[in-house]
């Protein structure tokens, strides 16, 4: 800040008058700073200065500091990819647990939450037939961690079958931004990510296909990048479905530090009332 306009904010707020006194934090000035009475206080006009330069940098920094969270923050919601929108209302609190696996596993997403708020890294794998709240409990994991956790994390929803389709569009379609790149590189930085329905891009619950070359291309690249982060997958397929899907490798690699959340006996929450 320069000294004119220093005394400049100093008069607009203050009665001051220039003293006979010296300040003895410049000696290494050629010439001696007097002090000022300032609303009734002796203070040095560069001593001054300087507080008002370092409060100025302190705000700025907030400043930046914030514009960064809020850019983590909206990841979340400008970046994700999903089948259903619906799933962006869901919480835990909307997760209705009527039997005893239900609320075991309720109670297990809520622990995987708070370990992750506690800095622990770690994957959770959601596993079961479909409809049983797997991406309900992934979604309400991702959500508390987005709006509650550590500002500067960012969150991410991937549908593994909508990331696919719009990298193939890309193919064909120059002007689209959503390459092979772009999503390997988003899914590869963000803090948390959802992968959710893995395998179901292959085919249904009970086909045997194997991925395609593609697929686990993009897969290993993710994967390979996420060594280190946190990831949450929800499937409808069993370990050995997926090793056949894919490969053991990559299964392994996904894996890694797994805490597993495993629907053996609910049943379609989707269609439960639904008869015919």
């Amino acid at each position: 800040m320069e000294d004119k306009e220093l005394i400049k904010r100093l008069e607009n707020n203050m009665q001051m008058a220039l003293t006979s006194e010296i300040c003895d934090q410049h000696e290494d000035l050629k010439k001696e700073i007097h002090l000022m009475n300032i609303d009734g206080e002796m203070k040095c006009p560069l001593c001054e200065r300087d507080r008002l330069n370092a409060e100025s940098e302190q705000i700025e920094t907030v400043k930046l500091i914030n514009a960064l969270n809020r850019q983590e923050y909206n990841v979340f919601a400008h970046k994700s990819e999903l089948k259903d929108e619906g799933l962006l209302e869901v919480s835990f609190g909307t997760y209705e647990a009527l039997t005893e696996e239900e609320t075991t596993n309720k109670q297990r997403a809520t622990e995987a939450y708070q370990k992750f708020q506690q800095g622990e890294r770690f994957n959770v794998w959601l596993t079961g037939s479909p409809g049983v709240g797997k991406s309900h409990l992934a979604m309400s994991i991702l959500r508390n961690l987005n709006e509650r956790g550590n500002k500067d994390k960012s969150c991410l929803y991937i549908s593994v079958d909508e990331m696919l389709l719009k990298i193939r569009d890309s193919f064909n379609n120059k002007e689209s931004k959503y390459t092979e790149h772009y999503f390997v590189d988003l899914l590869s930085n963000v803090d948390y990510l959802v992968l959710d329905d893995l395998g179901a891009e292959t085919g249904g619950t009970g086909t045997v296909k194997k991925a395609t070359d593609f697929t686990l291309r993009v897969l290993y690249s993710i994967g390979n990048a996420r060594q280190n982060k946190s990831t949450i997958i929800t499937t409808n397929l069993s370990r050995i479905a997926l090793e056949g899907m894919y490969d053991q490798k990559l299964v392994s690699r996904l894996m890694k530090d797994t805490y597993l959340i495993n629907f053996k006996i609910t049943s379609d929450k989707r269609i439960k009332n639904i008869e015919f």
